[in-house]
């Protein structure tokens, strides 16, 4: 299992090496409540294609010790310090929803190797719903929810229960608190006023039916993100890469290989 030592932490992450030959690296990283588990398809599809990669256990995710953090930039810290300990001269960072705020902080905070940036159904600000902070509080503190959850919510009318029920079971044994905290960090996360400070090449991948970060949001990212590019994903919500996965992957590989 890759280990890394980050700050008295042993730090998990998921590795794919390209297949026959390196021409691209990408760090991974992952959304609210989740783990680097949800990039494994997404990973050995890129290593065929000659591309290596990793992706992030967050701190307190997966199999990552730590609490969590209430903030992008400290999980930011991790995901740059996790290049430097793989020796990577220089990569792109790849973050889906929170982990697209995480990545943001990376290309403002630990930019010197940082060759490309691809935020996935994310947003310059991550404003959370009011309900949502308190159902995810209440989930931490064991205590009885405002309402129960919608299983649909975030993804397009035509993904297939299956899809549904395998992200779930992916995010099913992370922590409530953590997962709190994940929220929290989302919703004090905004770099709307630092974009045009951000020069390396980029690309805005969304699902048309996001009603999370919806496509808006990464309008935004092309109109205000200097060398950013926008890709929409037809039938797909918040989790274009499990829901259409070969249309994903062709955004994705566009921009690698562009």
């Amino acid at each position: 299992m890759p280990i890394a030592t980050i700050d008295g932490l042993r730090i998990h992450f998921e590795q794919f090496d390209a297949e026959p030959e390196e021409r691209r690296r990408v760090l991974f990283v992952h959304g609210t409540g989740c783990n680097a588990s949800l990039w494994l398809p997404t990973m050995e599809h890129l290593a065929a294609a000659g591309h290596s990669s990793v992706a992030i256990d967050l701190p307190g995710h997966g199999e990552s010790e730590g609490l969590g953090f209430r903030g992008v930039a400290d999980y930011a810290s991790f995901v740059g310090r996790l290049a430097d300990a793989l020796g990577w001269a220089s990569y792109s960072v790849a973050g889906h929803s929170l982990g697209g705020g995480v990545a943001l902080a990376v290309a403002l905070y630990h930019s010197k190797p940082l060759d490309g940036l691809i935020l996935v159904d994310t947003g310059a600000r991550l404003r959370v719903h009011p309900a949502i902070l308190r159902n995810a509080y209440a989930a931490a503190a064991g205590e009885e929810r405002d309402a129960p959850s919608n299983p649909q919510l975030g993804y397009a009318e035509t993904t297939q229960p299956a899809v549904i029920d395998e992200i779930a079971a992916l995010r099913a044994h992370e922590s409530a608190d953590v997962t709190y905290r994940d929220w929290i960090a989302d919703d004090s996360c905004d770099f709307m006023s630092r974009l045009r400070d951000i020069r390396v090449p980029a690309i805005a991948i969304c699902g048309a039916e996001d009603g999370l970060t919806p496509v808006k949001y990464h309008e935004h990212f092309r109109d205000h993100l200097p060398n950013c590019s926008l890709e929409v994903i037809p039938d797909a919500g918040h989790w274009p890469y499990f829901e259409q996965p070969t249309a994903f992957r062709a955004a994705l590989l566009g921009f690698l290989d562009g």
